[in-house]
């Protein structure tokens, strides 16, 4: 096995987050009475994250294929 593994989110980051969007989201259906904007921001923050997640699988990629091409050129 490599020694590359894929980065994850810390626990307390994910926490924060969570409660972050929590009271965002308690504002904008009790104060501003716009339920859309508590869900564009999660609909923003959902594809944010799966941009980061695509992006870790290319650096994986990327890795492996390095590796590959190098024990290609040690043979």
């Amino acid at each position: 096995m490599s020694e590359w593994s894929p980065r994850s989110v810390p626990r307390s980051w994910r926490v924060g987050l969570g409660i972050g969007y929590l009271l965002v989201f308690a504002y904008a259906i009790i104060i501003a009475q716009q339920i859309l904007y508590g869900l564009l921001l999660g609909l923003l923050c959902g594809v944010v994250y799966l941009g980061w997640r695509f992006l870790v699988a290319i650096e994986g990629i990327t890795d492996a294929l390095q590796r590959i091409a190098r024990q290609y050129e040690e043979n």
